[in-house]
Protein backbone atom coordinates (compact mmCIF):
# COMPACT_ATOMS: atom_id res chain seq x y z
CA UNK A 1 0.00 0.00 0.00
CA UNK A 2 2.98 2.30 0.47
CA UNK A 3 3.69 2.24 -3.30
CA UNK A 4 0.62 4.42 -3.83
CA UNK A 5 1.95 7.41 -1.86
CA UNK A 6 5.26 9.27 -2.05
CA UNK A 7 7.71 8.09 0.64
CA UNK A 8 11.45 8.07 1.15
CA UNK A 9 11.46 4.27 0.88
CA UNK A 10 9.75 3.64 -2.47
CA UNK A 11 9.16 5.65 -5.61
CA UNK A 12 5.45 6.42 -6.12
CA UNK A 13 3.80 3.95 -8.52
CA UNK A 14 0.00 4.03 -8.30
CA UNK A 15 -0.25 1.86 -11.43
CA UNK A 16 1.51 -1.15 -9.89
CA UNK A 17 -1.85 -2.91 -9.45
CA UNK A 18 -5.23 -2.40 -11.08
CA UNK A 19 -7.96 -0.37 -9.35
CA UNK A 20 -9.82 -3.55 -8.43
CA UNK A 21 -6.72 -4.99 -6.75
CA UNK A 22 -6.04 -1.74 -4.85
CA UNK A 23 -9.65 -1.69 -3.65
CA UNK A 24 -9.45 -5.29 -2.46
CA UNK A 25 -6.15 -4.54 -0.73
CA UNK A 26 -7.66 -1.57 1.14
CA UNK A 27 -10.72 -3.59 2.20
CA UNK A 28 -8.60 -6.49 3.49
CA UNK A 29 -6.28 -4.06 5.28
CA UNK A 30 -9.25 -2.40 6.97
CA UNK A 31 -10.77 -5.73 8.01
CA UNK A 32 -7.44 -6.89 9.41
CA UNK A 33 -7.15 -3.66 11.42
CA UNK A 34 -10.66 -3.98 12.83
CA UNK A 35 -10.04 -7.65 13.65
CA UNK A 36 -6.80 -6.82 15.45
CA UNK A 37 -8.47 -4.12 17.56
CA UNK A 38 -11.31 -6.51 18.39
CA UNK A 39 -8.99 -9.33 19.43
CA UNK A 40 -6.85 -7.05 21.60
CA UNK A 41 -9.98 -5.63 23.27
CA UNK A 42 -11.38 -9.09 24.01
CA UNK A 43 -8.04 -10.30 25.39
CA UNK A 44 -7.76 -7.31 27.71
CA UNK A 45 -11.39 -7.73 28.83
CA UNK A 46 -10.89 -11.43 29.57
CA UNK A 47 -7.70 -10.72 31.51
CA UNK A 48 -9.08 -8.03 33.82
CA UNK A 49 -12.43 -9.54 34.77
CA UNK A 50 -12.62 -9.51 38.59
CA UNK A 51 -13.38 -13.22 38.92
CA UNK A 52 -10.36 -14.13 36.76
CA UNK A 53 -7.76 -11.73 38.18
CA UNK A 54 -6.16 -14.54 40.20
CA UNK A 55 -5.58 -16.52 37.00
CA UNK A 56 -4.10 -13.48 35.26
CA UNK A 57 -1.84 -12.86 38.26
CA UNK A 58 -0.72 -16.50 38.26
CA UNK A 59 0.30 -16.22 34.58
CA UNK A 60 2.49 -13.22 35.39
CA UNK A 61 3.89 -14.36 38.74
CA UNK A 62 4.05 -18.10 38.05
CA UNK A 63 2.04 -19.39 41.01
CA UNK A 64 -1.42 -19.06 42.52
CA UNK A 65 -2.69 -18.99 46.06
CA UNK A 66 -3.64 -22.27 47.69
CA UNK A 67 -7.10 -20.93 48.55
CA UNK A 68 -7.89 -20.07 44.92
CA UNK A 69 -6.55 -23.42 43.72
CA UNK A 70 -8.64 -25.41 46.19
CA UNK A 71 -11.73 -23.32 45.40
CA UNK A 72 -11.44 -23.78 41.61
CA UNK A 73 -9.95 -27.29 41.39
CA UNK A 74 -12.38 -30.16 40.78
CA UNK A 75 -10.72 -33.07 42.58
CA UNK A 76 -13.23 -35.59 41.18
CA UNK A 77 -12.51 -34.63 37.58
CA UNK A 78 -8.73 -34.16 37.88
CA UNK A 79 -7.35 -36.94 40.04
CA UNK A 80 -3.67 -36.62 40.97
CA UNK A 81 -1.84 -39.93 41.18
CA UNK A 82 1.00 -39.52 43.66
CA UNK A 83 2.60 -42.86 42.71
CA UNK A 84 3.86 -41.44 39.42
CA UNK A 85 7.56 -40.73 39.29
CA UNK A 86 9.04 -37.54 37.88
CA UNK A 87 11.27 -37.72 34.87
CA UNK A 88 13.32 -35.07 33.07
CA UNK A 89 11.67 -34.14 29.80
CA UNK A 90 13.70 -33.24 26.77
CA UNK A 91 16.30 -34.53 24.41
CA UNK A 92 19.11 -36.22 26.40
CA UNK A 93 17.72 -34.68 29.59
CA UNK A 94 18.94 -31.19 28.67
CA UNK A 95 15.59 -29.43 29.06
CA UNK A 96 15.44 -29.58 32.83
CA UNK A 97 11.64 -29.32 32.97
CA UNK A 98 10.19 -31.89 35.31
CA UNK A 99 6.76 -33.41 35.04
CA UNK A 100 5.07 -36.65 35.94
CA UNK A 101 5.13 -39.20 33.13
Amino acid sequence: MMFRVRTIFFPRNPYLFSDMTWGLMYVLHGLAGVGLIGLVTVHIYMAVRPEKLAITKSMIVGSMSREFYLEEHDSHRWVVDSSLSTKTVGEDGRNGNRRAV
